[in-house]
C-alpha cells in the first residue's frame, strides 16, 4: 500500500530539522556534541518506526498479499493452458477426436476408509467414475484432495492426467486450486523434500512465471502453501523400487497435501504388499477401451486410403479376443494408426496373424511397423534435424541393445561410455595417466634442476636430475603401468556427472572454526615437538622476529602459535567459503540432458582450477618450511616454483578427473559416431525421436515409449550380449551338459539382478526366472527355488469373487496348514475342472498336479501328465507356451531313466523357448509355481540326497586309480570360463570357449556321471 502523504511529509520535515540541527550543533560546539545528537535522532526515528508498524493497517497489507498470489495463480493457469509441448502432444492424439477413455473407482483392497477420504466421521461413499473431460470435477468432490489414477501400460494414464491439468476454464474462481502437471520421477525424497522439490520444478518448467519479481520463489512458495497448486503427479511406476517407497512414505506424512498421482496398477498392488494405503487417497482405474468405440474410432481416424481396409478389420474386432485384447488400450490403437498410415500398407494382415499367432504376434508386428512409420512420418517438431528412417531405425536398434546390455530401460547420457569395450577405456586411462606425468615433469623441470643443484645428498641429486632429464620414458611408464591396471580390474568406469555447489555458509564457517581450533592446536603441537628437537634456522628466527604482535617468547613456541593460528584462520575461512565442486549433479531435476552435461563440464573446469591453485599454493608451503627448517639451502626461483605447481596440479586434474562423465560421454560419442552407431548430435538424435512419439524424456533419461518395442529393436544385436545376456548364455551352455546346480546359479544371479534394476514383474526378469525354475527342478534344488521365487510379488485379490479365484484361496490355505498330498491333489484337480468350465487354460495348474503326482511317489502318473503337458517332448505345451517347472521335473525322470539324451533335448528346447515369455509378469502362474516348489521342498529331504551323492561318489572312486580324462579336462575349462565370464574384455571369449567344452560334456556317457557326482564343480553353483 502506498504510504499517506503526511507521512512522507513528516519524514521530509524530520530529516530537515536533522540536517540543520547536526550542522548548527557542530559549528557551536564540537564533534562529540554531533555524535551525541545523533544518538538522540537515532532514538526519535527508532520509536516512529515502532509505532508506524504498530498502527499500520495489516488488513490492507494482507489484502495486497492475497492479490499477488490470485495473480500468479491465474499467470500459472494461463501458461499450462497455452503450453506449446503439450499443445502439440495432444492435437497429434485427439486427431480426428479423443478416444474415449473411462475409469472408474478402485476396488476396496485398494481404497483406504471413505471416512479417511471424506475427512469425516460421516462420510459416505463417492462415486468417482466417468469419461474424458470430467475427471478434474470429480477431483474437486473428494474431500480430501488425493486422487490416485492407475490403469495397465498404455492404457493413457499420462494423457488422461494432462487432459485434467486443461480442464481448468479459462474464466477460474479465484480461491480455485490450478492443476500443474510434473513428472514424479525426477524427485529424490532422500535429497529433497516434496514442497522445496515442487517449487523448484515449477518456477523451471514455468520461467515466465513472476519473472519480473525479485523475490520470485517466495512468491511460488507462497502459492504452494496457500493451497493454489495441485500437482499432477506422472509415472510414478517409472522410478526405482527403493525410491517409490519412499516417495509414498513422505506423501503419506504430508497428510494435507493435496495431489494427483498416476502409476500402473501392478506397481502400486506390488507396493502395497509391503508399505501402507496412500493415506486419503482415493482411487480410479483406467478401463479398457471399448471394442465398438475401437473399431468406430480406427475406421475414422483411418486415411482414405485405408477406409475400407479398416473397416474389414473393425468388423473383427469384439469376435477376435486376441486382436481385441491387443487393441484395447490407447498406445496400441494409437500405434495401430502410424503402422498402417502409409500406402503400401494392408492392416487386414492383422487378421490371419491374430488368428493363427496370437496376440503377442500381432504386438511384435504392430511396434515394428509402428517404428518405421514414424520414422518416415513428417511429424517431429519445428527446428529439429530430421534422419533418413534407415538410419534413424539403425542407430535406435543399437541404443535399444545398448540398454538391453545394461538391464535399463532408461538411458543416461553417462551410460554411454559402457558401449565401448573395456580394453578401450584401459588404454584411454593409461593414455590420462601418462599425459599426466609428462605435463607434471615437464612443468616442473627447472624447479627440480634448481633444487638439484642446491641439494647436497649425491643421491637425491642425482635423482631430481634424472626425473627433470627424462619425463618422456617416465611418461611411457605410467601409462603402461595405469593401462595395465585399468585391464587387470576390468569393466568400465561409469563416473556420474557432477555440479558445482556453493557448500560454505554461516552453519559451515562454524563447524571450520571449530575444525581448525582443534586442527591449529595438532599442528601447534607438532611443530612444537619438532622445533624443540631440531635446531631452528636463522632465517626461521629472523622471519619470526619481523611478525608484529608476537610476543617475545623462544623460537619453539612463537612458531608453534603462529603455525595454529595461521591453521585455524586458513581452515575456517576455507570452510566458511568452500565451493564443493564435485557434487552429484542434480540428475533427477534436470530439464534436459544438456544441463547435466554443461553442469558436469563447469565442475570439470573449476576443478582443474582449484586443482592448480591449490597445487601452487603446496608448492610454495613446501619449499618455504624446507627453507625455514634449514633442510633446503637454498629456494628455487618463484617463476619455476610457479611452473612446477602448475605442472603437478595439471597432472593430477588430468590424472583424477580428466575422466569425467562428460570427457567420457565425448570420446565414447566420437569413436561410435565414427563406427556408424549413433549420430555425433545425439541429444539432438534423441529430440527427434521423442518428438516423433518414439521415447519419452523425463529426470533426466529417454525411455522407450514400450517396454516391447526396446526388446524388438535389440533383437539379433550383437551389441546386448553384455553383462547379464552373457551370464544368461553361460547358464545355457551348463544346462545343456546337464550342469542344472551350477546353471541354476548363474540363472539365479541373473535375475536378481534384473529384479534390482528393473523390475521383478519385467520380462527379462521373468524369462530370467524360468529358466531358473527349469534348471532348479532338474537338480532338485527347491529350497534355492523357494527363495528366489519369494522375489516375485503376490498376486492381489479379485475384484469379484469367481468359482477359480475362490479355488485358488482354498489351496494357498491348505498349503498353509500343511494339508496332506491327497487332499491337495483332490483341491487341484477340483481347479482344473473350475478352469476348464470357465474356458481358462493355465498350464502352471498342470505343472501343480504333476508336481503332486511326483511328491506322493507317482512318478508313472507325474510322468504321463508331463508327456501330455510337453506335446511328448516338444518344446513347450504345445501351444508356444513355456512350461519350465513340468521341463525340469520330466528332464529328472528321464535322467533316472537312462535317457540323458533325452532329457537334454526337453531341457535346451524349453530354454530356447523361456525367452518367448509373455510382456507382462503373469502373477497367478507365478504364485501356482510356488505351490508346486513348495510341495516338492517338503518331501525332499535335499541335505541327505547330498550326503547320499557324496558318499556313493567316495565309494566309487575307492580302488580306482587317478586320472584325468577329458571330463576333468573339460570341467576346469568350464571353471576358468565361470571365474571370467563376468569381465568386460574376456566374458564373450569365455562363453564361445564354454559352448566348445559343453560340446564334450554333452555326450551321454558324460551326463550321467554328471548326475551322480557329490558336489558342484563350484560354490557358487
Amino acid at each position: 500500500m502506498r504510504r499517506p502523504m503526511w507521512k512522507w511529509g513528516l519524514l521530509t520535515v524530520v530529516a530537515a530539522l536533522a540536517a540543520g540541527g547536526t550542522g548548527w550543533v557542530w559549528l557551536r560546539y564540537d564533534f562529540e556534541k554531533v555524535n551525541w545528537a545523533w544518538g538522540v535522532i537515532a532514538g526519535i526515528i527508532a520509536v516512529y518506526v515502532v509505532l508506524d508498524q504498530v498502527f499500520t493497517n495489516r488488513p490492507a497489507a494482507s489484502m495486497a498479499l492475497v492479490t499477488h498470489r490470485r495473480a500468479a495463480a491465474d499467470q500459472l493457469a494461463d501458461l499450462i493452458r497455452r503450453d506449446p509441448t503439450d499443445d502439440t502432444l495432444l492435437r497429434a492424439i485427439d486427431e480426428p477426436y479423443p478416444l474415449p477413455v473411462r475409469w472408474s473407482t478402485g476396488p476396496a483392497r485398494l481404497l483406504p476408509s471413505w471416512r479417511a477420504i471424506g475427512r469425516s466421521s460421516d462420510a459416505a461413499p463417492l462415486d468417482l467414475s466417468g469419461r474424458d473431460g470430467a475427471l478434474w470435477s470429480r477431483y474437486r468432490s473428494i474431500p480430501s484432495g488425493r486422487l490416485l489414477l492407475l490403469g495397465r501400460a498404455g492404457s493413457g494414464k499420462s494423457i488422461t492426467a494432462l487432459r485434467m491439468a486443461r480442464e481448468l476454464p479459462a474464466h477460474r474462481d479465484p480461491d480455485t486450486p490450478v492443476p500443474v502437471p510434473l513428472p514424479v520421477a525426477s524427485w529424490d525424497p532422500d535429497r529433497e523434500g516434496f514442497t522445496d522439490w515442487l517449487v523448484d520444478r515449477i518456477a523451471r518448467r514455468y520461467p515466465q512465471l513472476a519473472a519480473e519479481r525479485p523475490d520470485r520463489e517466495a512468491v511460488l512458495r507462497d502459492l504452494v502453501e496457500a493451497d493454489l497448486v495441485v500437482p499432477v503427479l506422472d509415472g510414478l511406476d517409472e522410478m526405482p523400487e527403493q525410491r517409490l517407497i519412499a516417495c509414498l512414505e513422505q506423501l503419506n506424512a504430508l497428510a494435507t497435501q493435496r495431489f494427483v498421482l498416476t502409476c500402473r496398477s501392478s506397481v502400486y498392488e506390488r507396493y502395497l504388499t509391503q508399505g501402507e494405503k496412500l493415506r486419503g487417497a482415493a482411487v480410479v482405474v483406467l478401463e479398457p477401451l471399448s471394442p465398438a468405440e475401437v473399431a468406430d474410432y480406427l475406421v475414422d481416424a483411418a486415411p482414405y486410403h485405408q477406409a475400407e481396409n479398416w473397416s474389414t478389420v473393425a468388423a473383427t474386432i469384439g469376435d477376435d479376443t486376441e486382436l481385441t485384447d491387443v487393441l484395447s488400450t490407447p498406445l496400441m490403437v494409437a500405434m495401430a494408426r502410424t503402422a498402417f498410415d502409409q500406402p503400401g500398407t494392408d492392416p487386414r494382415d492383422l487378421v490371419p496373424l491374430a488368428r493363427e499367432q496370437g496376440s503377442r504376434s500381432v504386438e511384435d508386428d504392430l511396434l515394428t511397423r509402428a517404428v518405421d512409420a514414424a520414422l518416415r512420418s513428417g511429424r517431429g517438431g519445428q527446428g529439429l534435424h530430421r534422419w533418413e528412417p534407415d538410419t534413424s531405425r539403425r542407430y535406435l536398434a543399437f541404443l535399444a541393445a545398448h540398454l538391453e546390455s545394461l538391464d535399463q530401460r532408461e538411458f543416461r547420457w553417462w551410460q554411454l561410455p559402457a558401449a565401448l569395450p573395456g580394453p578401450f577405456w584401459a588404454i584411454f586411462d593409461g593414455l590420462r595417466t601418462g599425459l599426466a606425468a609428462w605435463v607434471a615433469l615437464t612443468y616442473a623441470h627447472d624447479a627440480l634442476t634448481a633444487t638439484a643443484a642446491v641439494t647436497s645428498e649425491p643421491g637425491i641429486r642425482d635423482l631430481l636430475n634424472a626425473i627433470a632429464r627424462n619425463p618422456d620414458g617416465l611418461g611411457v611408464a605410467a601409462f603402461l603401468l595405469a593401462g595395465c591396471a585399468a585391464m587387470l580390474r576390468g569393466g568400465t568406469a561409469r563416473d556420474t556427472p557432477r555440479r558445482v555447489l556453493f557448500a560454505g555458509g554461516r552453519w559451515a564457517l562454524r563447524d571450520g572454526m571449530i575444525g581448525g581450533l582443534v586442527g591449529g592446536t595438532f599442528w601447534a603441537f607438532v611443530t612444537l615437538t619438532l622445533l624443540s628437537t631440531v635446531t631452528p634456522s636463522p632465517e626461521l628466527v629472523e622471519w619470526l622476529d619481523r611478525v608484529p604482535g608476537l610476543p617475545p617468547w623462544s623460537v619453539p613456541v612463537r612458531a608453534a602459535v603462529l603455525v595454529g593460528v595461521l591453521w585455524w584462520v586458513y581452515f575456517a575461512v576455507t570452510a566458511g567459503l568452500r565451493v564443493d565442486v564435485a557434487a552429484p549433479a542434480a540428475e533427477l531435476g534436470a530439464t534436459s540432458a544438456a544441463e547435466t552435461i554443461d553442469a558436469d563440464r563447469a565442475a570439470s573446469v573449476a576443478a582443474a582450477l582449484t586443482t592448480v591453485a591449490a597445487a601452487v599454493l603446496g608448492v610454495f608451503v613446501a619449499v618455504a618450511l624446507l627453507r625455514l627448517t634449514g633442510v633446503l639451502p637454498a629456494a628455487p626461483s618463484v617463476t619455476s616454483l610457479a611452473y612446477a605447481g602448475m605442472g603437478l596440479g595439471l597432472g593430477w586434474w588430468l590424472h583424477r578427473r580428466a575422466g569425467a562423465a562428460w570427457v567420457r560421454f565425448a570420446v565414447a560419442r566420437a569413436v561410435l559416431a565414427v563406427r556408424g552407431r549413433i549420430p555425433f548430435p545425439l541429444l539432438a538424435f534423441l529430440a527427434y525421436v521423442e518428438s516423433v512419439g518414439l521415447l519419452r524424456h523425463g529426470a533426466g533419461a529417454y525411455r522407450f515409449r514400450h517396454g516391447r518395442l526396446q526388446s524388438r529393436l535389440a533383437a539379433g544385436s550383437l551389441t546386448g550380449r553384455r553383462g547379464s545376456r552373457l551370464r544368461e548364455e553361460f547358464g545355457i551352455e551348463l544346462a545343456r551338459a546337464g550342469y542344472w546346480t551350477e546353471a541354476l546359479g548363474a540363472f539365479a544371479a541373473v535375475a536378481r539382478t534384473r529384479a534390482a534394476s528393473i523390475g521383478s514383474v519385467d520380462r527379462l526378469t521373468v524369462a530370467a526366472l524360468r529358466k531358473a525354475l527349469l534348471a532348479g527342478a532338474a537338480a532338485g534344488q527347491w529350497t534355492r527355488l523357494a527363495d528366489l521365487l519369494a522375489l516375485m510379488p503376490a498376486p492381489s485379490p479379485p475384484g469379484t469373487t469367481t468359482p477359480v479365484s475362490e479355488q485358488r484361496e482354498r489351496i494357498a490355505r491348505l498349503l498353509v496348514a500343511d494339508t496332506s498330498l491327497p487332499e491337495l491333489r483332490a483341491a487341484a484337480e477340483e481347479l482344473r475342472r473350475r478352469e476348464d468350465d470357465d474356458t481358462r487354460t493355465d498350464t502352471g495348474t498342470d505343472e501343480f498336479l504333476a508336481a503332486l503326482h511326483y511328491a506322493e511317489g507317482g512318478p508313472d502318473a507325474a510322468r504321463a501328465l508331463l508327456d501330455r503337458l510337453l506335446g511328448s517332448g516338444s518344446a513347450g505345451d504345445g501351444f508356444g507356451r513355456s512350461v519350465p517347472l513340468a521341463a525340469g521335473l520330466l528332464a529328472r525322470l528321464l535322467l533316472d531313466d537312462g535317457d540323458a539324451e533325452a532329457a537334454l533335448a526337453v531341457c535346451h528346447h524349453e530354454l530356447l523357448l523361456t525367452d518367448q515369455a509373455p510382456d507382462r509378469a503373469d502373477l497367478l502362474l507365478l504364485q501356482t509355481w510356488s505351490w508346486s516348489v513348495e510341495v516338492l521342498r517338503r518331501v525332499t529331504d535335499e541335505h541327505g540326497d547330498l550326503l547320499r551323492r557324496i558318499r556313493a561318489a567316495l565309494a566309487e572312486q575307492r580302488g580306482r586309480r587317478f586320472a584325468l580324462t577329458r571330463r576333468e579336462f573339460a570341467e576346469m575349462g568350464l571353471q576358468m570360463c565361470h571365474a571370467t565370464v563376468g569381465h568386460a574384455t574376456l566374458g564373450p571369449l569365455a562363453v564361445a570357449v564354454s559352448r566348445r567344452l559343453v560340446g564334450v560334456l554333452a555326450d551321454p556317457e558324460i551326463v550321467v556321471l554328471t548326475a551322480r557326482r557329490g558336489a558342484p564343480i563350484w560354490h557358487a553353483g
